[in-house]
């Protein structure tokens, strides 16, 4: 402990000018006393992204979720009231206890240069609750949490929210991956109730919490992500009553699916509770909550080459068109949009096009008759043609327009199923808004299960988890730290500090790329989150 005080006498910096370092390093570390075995009680944080109250009573009454349920019935529930509709500013928001403003994350994205990139750990400008008790010689575990690589250096172990990926940095401290590879192993090969994907990186993040839950960590910080997910893309299953023409096959297949991510999670908290110590506390929080859509929201990539090869019209040599050989080709049209402009490889505009103007009133013809026969799997035409209009911001000779109502996870090309033509699909029918509040429950030796915590709200988590931990809170949150979720004997032993800020980062504020950059990006734009 010695060794830690004097760092920080050391590195002053790490303060703000308006931190008093000596009133820190003579109280923080030592505020709070230990139990009986030596540890202090520790904090864990789940955060579980879109959970939503109606789901939660609904599995209740149906006998599931007990590990949320225990939690309840010992404890206080509330409405925790969000903002700002944005999954990384809010749980930046909760993680750090200012306003978006201050702390640098106001949307999924920053602007660079070279275009926008996913919002990353390095454009937070402001300390997060890891670098709080990192500063006050307290163990931090974080796990997953969302704008959290590239992963810093705390004391204790941040596996970052792109762990999974093939990046520097991903996890910290270096040596610690070894470790999640084996964890990750592990995960797989029980997979509990979870999936791939999104599931998988939660999946592993829970059993990591599990692993450290009785390694004597003051705070582990964990989230749940696929919650979300699932719940945009399967919310017409679980309220079919508040959408038209819900498909009764996709019905029978998908109405599980909402309930089934709240039960994998559910699980996990289970796991992550029998590992615990008996004088752990409990916090889970979401950032948002969830209802249906005003209607289904579908977005599509449609691989318009490989249809326009797969009818004859196109042709590449070496990875570029082959003008000499193609008809039609596609311009300057990104992935989503549900509208394709196509050119005409005319001879004298195009480098060894072949088509004459005087053809292009017979090509279309033939055209739109092969383009029909590209169908979904109940044999409806997914396309039609129109004129090209410059005024629309159409930069083409002709415009293929996808009917996204009618597509099929599978389409075909006169009758035989031509996967290629499709490279993604989601219908977007679950929603939130700024004012569709989550969900939060306590539980714990410290906790006061008559709690009263109405209009609670996102700004108020940070400094009530330091208070919780027996660290000061900053006169500059956003929140105020709510003293009565624990209860009288620990009121009475932990008096409400304060300190004027917890400063600034030095270098926070720069945006950072990686080569996963790409992928996350579409991810972010099935999802409907950036257009």
């Amino acid at each position: 402990m010695g060794r830690q005080f004097l760092y920080m006498k050391l590195k002053p910096f790490l303060f703000s000018a308006l931190l008093a370092v000596g009133a820190l390093t003579l109280g923080l570390a030592v505020s709070r006393p230990p139990t009986a075995g030596g540890h202090r009680a520790p904090l864990l944080v789940i955060g579980i992204d879109g959970g939503e109250w109606r789901v939660i009573h609904q599995l209740w009454s149906e006998g599931k979720l007990p590990n949320l349920k225990s939690l309840a019935s010992r404890g206080v529930t509330a409405s925790l009231h969000t903002a700002y509709n944005s999954s990384p500013v809010i749980w930046t928001t909760i993680a750090t206890g200012v306003v978006p403003e201050v702390h640098g994350i106001t949307d999924f994205v920053v602007a660079t240069p070279k275009g926008d990139v996913p919002i990353s750990s390095e454009v937070r400008k402001v300390p997060a609750l890891w670098n709080m008790l990192t500063r006050t010689g307290r163990r931090v575990a974080v796990l997953g949490w969302w704008g959290s690589w590239p992963a810093e250096d705390v004391n204790g172990v941040v596996y970052s929210d792109r762990a999974l990926l093939d990046l520097p940095s991903r996890v910290s401290p270096p040596s610690a991956l070894p470790g999640f590879l084996t964890e990750l192993q592990q995960a797989d090969a029980d997979p509990g109730l979870f999936g791939d994907g999104e599931e998988r990186r939660d999946r592993v993040m829970a059993r990591a919490a599990a692993h450290r839950a009785g390694e004597g960590y003051d705070l582990i910080l964990l989230y749940f992500r696929s919650t979300d997910i699932v719940s945009h893309f399967n919310w017409k299953f679980f309220e079919p009553e508040k959408f038209e023409d819900v498909d009764p096959r996709e019905l029978v297949a998908k109405r599980g699916e909402v309930p089934r991510i709240y039960e994998a999670v559910d699980q996990e908290i289970g796991r992550i509770l029998a590992a615990a110590p008996p004088m752990a506390n409990v916090l889970v929080v979401s950032d948002h909550g969830f209802h249906a859509a005003p209607r289904e929201d579908i977005k599509a990539q449609v691989n318009m080459d490989a249809i326009l090869e797969r009818l004859g019209y196109l042709s590449h040599k070496g990875g570029a068109v082959d003008f000499s050989r193609t008809v039609l080709y596609t311009y300057a049209t990104p992935d989503f949009q549900r509208t394709k402009d196509l050119r005409f490889a005319l001879a004298g505009r195009e480098p060894g096009g072949r088509i004459r103007p005087e053809e292009r009133d017979r090509i279309r013809e033939k055209f739109e008759v092969d383009l029909a026969t590209v169908t979904n799997d109940r044999g409806e035409p997914v396309f039609t043609v129109r004129d090209a209009h410059p005024r629309r911001g159409d930069e083409g000779d002709l415009v293929a327009v996808v009917h996204l109502a009618s597509l099929t996870p599978v389409l075909r090309v006169s009758g035989q199923p031509f996967p290629p033509a499709l490279l993604s699909l989601t219908r977007i029918s679950g929603t939130h808004t700024p004012s569709t509040h989550g969900i939060l429950l306590a539980a714990g030796p410290d906790i006061d299960p008559k709690a009263d915590l109405s209009e609670i709200r996102v700004h108020d988590l940070t400094p009530t988890i330091l208070y919780g931990l027996g660290l000061p809170v900053a006169e500059d949150f956003a929140g105020q730290p709510r003293t009565q979720l624990f209860n009288a004997e620990f009121r009475r032993t932990h008096p409400l500090r304060t300190i004027p800020s917890w400063g600034m980062r030095p270098k926070g504020g720069a945006a950072r790329t990686s080569p996963a950059d790409a992928d996350l990006l579409n991810e972010l734009r099935s999802l409907g989150y950036i257009r």
